[in-house]
């Protein structure tokens, strides 16, 4: 056993080296709180998490990572935008979105550091035992996300377009509607910010509504239908007058394309106020159509006879009625044509007055004679005096028109009994026979002469085929004739005096006379002539007999005496005051003629 002594020194050898180990294990705790605290001190508090994302432990660079990494999706483009087959992925910066992150880790940190050391001391007790989960706030600037979905409603609207109705050419288009597309922004803010809350990325559609056009092609249709109905097929117009009065008739025909010309289409305004199209067809381009038709069918009428009567018109037979184009009828009826399927009409006719009346006859200015022909039919036999009083009856009366070409045998007409002719002796075939109308000559020749000395162009002359000396029995020199034979040897002058001309015949049996005037404005003409003989030719001394089977047996006559032949000019002068004088000149070759001698030799 130890003494006392030595047990209290080793007693107190133990209790030293006690006190210093718990300094020593004092110290070191100290050391490691203070070590701890210093870690700590860079790092949030265990236990804690943002939005149940844990971040204890952790530096708040590393926290941020944890929490972006988490986000990534969302941070890179919080929403996916779509309409039918487009989409787009829009940065949390073009939507004005803003995750406040900063700020939850901020708060996070903060946890256990805001107070004295024993009260952060007890704060970051309870977070360890209990936990600690932060909120993580969005801020969403209504204003960008709103410009935003401007820019996308402006790639996506579409403005509703009408249907359209129009011509080309002779064919109707119909463009149909389209409705149209308007963004509803407002819509799609509020769908967004409602799922932006949820911080994953969502697909949200973009809220449209369809725009209705005002016009609809079903309200165009009846009018593109008439349309199609008034260009359906040509409108064909019959005429049978005028240049048109032969067996096949005149045949016109307005084609689609033509009809086409004359159609407008136009947008309008219903009653109802509703848009609609209207067509419209222009009477104009019709009418201008009908212009040359109404030439072609026009029939003028007949002028009259007039008399002179001593200067004192007079008409003494009035001109018949002629027929044109009734230009209302006609319209109305293409008009009617166009709406139907009866395309084919007559052209709708009505009576012309006659282009000379008693009404306009002073008009004429017919005032004075400005030409005269004379010839005697001395001696003449009774057939020849008929012919030429009946010849004389149609070139009596007889109004000229201005620039008109006269045709003897035309305004003669027909040599047969129904106008007063007889059958007399004409020179046809080289000989001298009977022929209807023998005599007429006489006629022609007068009639001649006056246009010669009225100084108008002589269109056509034809000359006898020997001399007849009736037409020499008042001093005229030889040539001064007009030999005529229906339908092919004419007489023809023209009305060049640019006013109306009135010929007139005049029978004087007593003298034996015809004469022929001429009456119109006074011209200022003077006429002049002279004649010269080129050559003479005896008669033939040979007798030529000719036989005749009409005639009997045992019949025989001479028909022409021998005369001999002659190649002679006339030459004519015409003068006018102020107007160089005109020369021209008619050539005439007679042939010697033999005796002719008629046997019959009918048995």
């Amino acid at each position: 056993m130890l003494p006392p002594r030595r047990r209290r020194s080793r007693l107190f050898a133990w209790v030293v080296v006690l006190l210093v180990t718990l300094t020593t294990v004092a110290l070191i705790a100290v050391i490691a709180i203070l070590v701890a605290e210093r870690e700590l001190a860079r790092r949030i508090y265990p236990n804690i998490s943002v939005r149940g994302i844990p971040v204890g432990g952790l530096t708040l660079e590393e926290a941020q990572r944890t929490v972006e990494q988490t986000y990534s999706a969302f941070l890179y483009s919080p929403i996916e935008l779509q309409y039918g087959e487009r989409t787009w992925l829009p940065s949390p910066a073009e939507l004005g979105v803003h995750l406040k992150l900063d700020e939850a880790l901020a708060e996070a940190f903060a946890l256990g550091r805001n107070a004295t050391r024993a009260d952060n001391l007890r704060h970051a007790a309870a977070v360890w035992q209990q936990g600690y989960d932060l909120p993580l706030h969005l801020e969403v600037d209504q204003t960008v996300l709103q410009r935003y979905l401007r820019q996308v409603a402006s790639a996506v609207e579409l403005p509703p377009q009408d249907a359209s109705l129009s011509l080309v050419g002779p064919y109707v288009s119909v463009a149909p509607e389209v409705w149209g597309t308007q963004s509803l922004v407002d819509a799609t803010l509020t769908d967004i910010t409602a799922a932006l809350q949820s911080l994953t990325r969502q697909p949200i559609a973009l809220r449209t509504r369809r725009l209705v056009p005002r016009l609809r092609e079903a309200t165009i249709a009846p009018v593109a239908a008439q349309l199609q109905r008034l260009l359906a097929a040509p409108v064909i117009l019959t005429g049978t007058t005028g240049a048109c009065a032969h067996p096949q008739g005149c045949r016109w025909v307005l084609t689609p394309a033509q009809i086409a010309s004359w159609l407008s289409v136009h947008r309008v305004t219903a009653a109802n106020g509703e848009p609609t199209y209207s067509v419209n067809l222009d009477p104009t381009g019709i009418r201008s159509a009908l212009v040359p038709i109404a030439a072609a069918v026009h029939e003028e009428g007949t002028l009259p006879q007039v008399a002179w009567n001593r200067g004192k018109l007079r008409i003494t037979v009035p001109g018949q009625p002629g027929r044109g184009l009734d230009a209302s009828q006609a319209l109305a009826a293409v008009s009617t044509a166009l709406a139907s399927a009866q395309r084919t009409l007559s052209l709708p006719l009505t009576p012309l007055p006659p282009p000379v009346t008693a009404a306009n006859l002073a008009t004429l200015g017919i005032t004075a004679e400005v030409g005269r022909g004379v010839s005697s039919f001395a001696r003449s036999e009774a057939y020849r005096i008929t012919n030429i009083r009946a010849g004389a009856r149609r070139m009596t009366g007889v109004l000229i028109p201005p620039g008109a070409s006269f045709s003897f045998n035309t305004q003669l007409g027909a040599v047969n009994a129904a106008n007063g002719f007889v059958p007399g002796l004409a020179i046809v075939a080289n000989r001298t026979q009977k022929e209807w109308g023998g005599g007429l000559c006489q006629v022609s020749t007068t009639v001649f002469r006056a246009a010669f000395f009225a100084g108008l162009p002589i269109n056509e002359r034809h000359e006898h085929a020997f001399r007849i000396g009736w037409y020499e029995e008042l001093g005229e020199p030889p040539g001064l004739d007009a030999a005529i034979f229906t339908p092919a040897n004419d007489m023809r002058f023209t009305n060049d005096t640019g006013g109306w001309l009135l010929l007139e015949s005049y029978v004087d049996t007593a003298r034996q006379r015809l004469t022929v005037a001429l009456y119109g404005a006074p011209t200022g003409r003077q006429v002049t002539y002279a004649h010269r003989v080129i050559k003479y030719t005896a008669a033939p001394t040979t007798p030529v007999y000719v036989n005749d089977p009409t005639k009997p047996s045992g019949y025989f006559r001479q028909s022409d005496t021998a005369r001999g032949g002659m190649q002679v000019i006339v030459y004519r002068t015409i003068t006018a005051a102020g107007q160089p004088s005109v020369h021209d000149s008619f050539f005439t070759e007679f042939h010697p003629w033999p005796n002719i001698y008629v046997r019959g030799t009918r048995r």
